[in-house]
């Protein structure tokens, strides 16, 4: 019986929950009907120059110009009539989303309102004509090479800016990019940008154009971006053809004519690993920007600028003219260094293998081999990737007593490094855990901050103040995000991330990942076991610390700070030579300062000076002590004409006899 009563209240309270939504649905929507009606008050004040309604039917655009002032126009995006609640919350994260994109290749945002009965935003008016039009004009002609590369490179500005604030725009496409009549471009239509790392199931991306990678798994990344600026750059060079045609043509393998070589690879390695190609959309951009002069004056290119203001600040230009004047000239050097490498090339390449290969292949008997072999050579095998060590020992595998002192040193080598492993594995273990998480609890962070940001937006309690923290804030964890999956991608230790790429076929792609990895890991130790604690010594405040503390005559502290440093880098000469070079000019200063009575010392002071500069400058202790004594004597005199006696020469006078008298006995 309990459990039946449990049952039917669980009933009853669902019930009541759901008639308290219900009439706050209709509180909600009575008052709606009480606010103004959006059109009635913005055609007051605006002409309606255009509508356009989407294609999914949930908004409307309207072209507008001000009354009194047509040169002022502004585009109205409102929520259509009876149009659900997840198109209220996507033209709310459209808005959104354009205002954290602000930039100069971005439309301007003016406000969000939702004092009427249906949410909207305003944006400023473009002035010119968008690609898909171009294309279509100058069908079936593709676009001149270095418009098409300053074109992308004012893109990706864009582009890279949105990504450090976090947002993906995934719809990069012809009909979204508009060139103004003064030759700038403008990216549009932020309808389908997501924040980094957000899965939404309502995104509305061109099929065409998405990354296969974020269609699977519905989740923005930047890569998706840089995908689709990759196949708009091949569209571009291919111009408007039938249906889909230029897309099978760009996943083809063979290169299509229009598009150059050094492109063509570029489209390929983004287009053939959607999210592994390691391209931002600004180094996209730079490496698309070298161009062949040669391919501008063509007449099957269409130009997409006026003109090229600043292009040339960025593209890199290669002059045929220039090829054939320099041609001849240029046959003769490559025949001259062809001899000169047909005569040494066998000299040089031996001369770069490495010492362990040299000794092994020069060696006729084996009996003395290992008593010939040098620890340079060891190491100089030892320094390979392990990989290549074992195809080394591997391919010499009949040279067993060749190879066998290598064979043992490796051994050696990987059981001291499995046993390093062993002793930081959940050490190490706890450190990809961090780097794995840390992204997610950023997103989860900034994904609260967008709620809480969206709800103050709906109730009216979004003041400007608490607006603009909230968006600096949002920035600012966009950012760390961007960075923290950065640092992921270099410490990436994913293995069901290399299980996908064996299993999709790309094994190389795996290999290379591992074999980067590692390098960059061998990198760090060198790092760490001399980069920095030279940086730490020389750059990073130690030596300049000291010099400081010298420079204003505070000798013992800097001594002190130079013998710290001895402790934990060893007594190395130049430490060596700082410290003593430290306790002369120390002992300088005393001795000087107190024979002009500028500070006068005590006389165990004078005494320990005149030992560190016996000790540590032995050549210039008489030259000194002959100056102090001269120096002594003038002011002793002096003050007998004064009458004004000399402490500081007599208290010198007196140290050096002691310490003389002292030293000889």
């Amino acid at each position: 019986m309990p459990e039946k009563q449990g049952t039917a209240k669980g009933y009853l309270d669902k019930l009541v929950v759901k008639a308290i939504e219900k009439k706050n649905q209709q509180a909600q929507d009575l008052a709606n009907k009480n606010k103004p009606k959006l059109e009635y008050v913005i055609f007051s004040q605006f002409d309606v120059l255009d509508t356009l309604p989407s294609k999914n039917g949930k908004t409307t655009v309207y072209h507008l110009a001000k009354k009194g002032s047509p040169e002022k126009q502004v585009c109205c995006k409102v929520l259509n009539e009876n149009s659900s609640d997840v198109a209220h919350e996507l033209l709310i994260g459209e808005a959104s989303r354009l205002e954290m994109s602000q930039h100069p290749s971005v439309a301007d945002f003016i406000k969000i309102g939702k004092e009427f009965e249906r949410p909207y935003f305003m944006y400023h008016w473009i002035q010119g004509e968008s690609l898909a039009e171009k294309m279509a004009r100058h069908s079936p002609k593709g676009f001149r090479h270095d418009h098409i590369a300053w074109l992308i490179y004012q893109l990706s500005g864009a582009l890279e800016f949105m990504h450090t604030r976090g947002v993906c725009h995934l719809d990069i496409k012809p009909s979204n990019i508009i060139v103004t009549e003064s030759d700038y471009v403008k990216l549009i239509d932020f309808g389908a940008a997501r924040y980094v790392g957000e899965s939404n199931t309502y995104a509305e991306a061109s099929m065409s154009y998405a990354s296969p990678a974020f269609l699977k798994s519905g989740m923005a990344q930047p890569q998706d971006d840089v995908y689709s600026l990759a196949l708009l750059t091949g569209h571009l060079f291919l111009g408007a053809v039938f249906g889909d045609a230029w897309a099978t043509q760009l996943k083809a393998k063979k290169r299509p004519t229009q598009i150059p070589n050094h492109v063509w690879k570029l489209i390929k390695e983004v287009i053939g690993n959607p999210r592994q190609h390691r391209y931002t959309a600004t180094s996209f951009a730079q490496q698309l920007a070298k161009i062949d002069t040669q391919k501008f004056e063509t007449e099957v290119s269409a130009p997409l600028f006026s003109s090229l203001r600043n292009a040339d600040l960025v593209l890199t230009k290669h002059s045929a003219i220039d090829r054939i004047h320099t041609g001849r000239l240029r046959y003769l050097e490559a025949s001259l260094v062809l001899c000169v490498a047909i005569i040494t090339g066998t000299y040089l390449y031996n001369q770069t293998q490495p010492e362990w290969k040299s000794i092994v292949k020069s060696s006729n008997g084996t009996s003395n081999l290992v008593s010939t072999i040098k620890p340079a050579q060891t190491a100089s095998f030892l320094a390979q990737s392990p990989w290549d060590i074992e195809f080394a020992l591997e391919d010499m595998e009949k040279d067993v007593v060749s190879t066998a002192p290598y064979r043992e040193a490796y051994e050696v080598q990987q059981s001291k490094l499995a046993q390093l492993y062993k002793n930081y594995e959940s050490d190490l273990s706890q450190y990809a855990g961090t780097v794995d998480q840390l992204p997610k609890t950023l997103k989860s962070i900034r994904k609260k901050l967008v709620s809480l940001r969206e709800k103050l937006n709906s109730d009216g309690a979004l003041f400007p103040y608490a607006d603009k923290a909230l968006t600096d804030a949002m920035a600012s964890i966009n950012k760390a995000t961007i960075d923290s999956q950065n640092i992921a991608s270099f410490d990436e230790n994913n293995e069901q991330r290399l299980v996908d790429l064996i299993l999709d076929g790309k094994s190389e792609v795996a290999d290379s990942d591992i074999e980067t990895a590692w390098k960059i890991n061998q990198s760090k130790a060198y790092f760490y076991s001399h980069v920095l604690p030279q940086k730490v010594l020389m750059l990073n405040g130690i030596d300049l610390s000291i010099e400081n503390n010298a420079e204003q005559h505070y000798y013992s502290k800097a001594i002190d700070e130079a013998e710290a440093a001895q402790s934990f880098f060893g007594n190395t000469p130049k430490l060596k030579a700082k410290v003593r070079a430290l306790k002369v000019a120390r002992s300088e200063f005393i001795l000087f300062s107190t024979v002009t009575e500028q500070s006068v010392f005590g006389t165990q002071k004078l005494h320990d000076s005149l030992v560190d500069l016996e000790i540590n400058a032995p050549k210039k202790f008489e030259e000194i002590t002959e100056i102090l004594n001269s120096m002594a004597s003038d002011s002793i005199d002096k003050s007998h004409q004064l009458s004004k006696p000399a402490r500081g020469a007599i208290a010198i006078e007196r140290a050096i006899r002691s310490y003389n008298s002292e030293s000889r006995g």
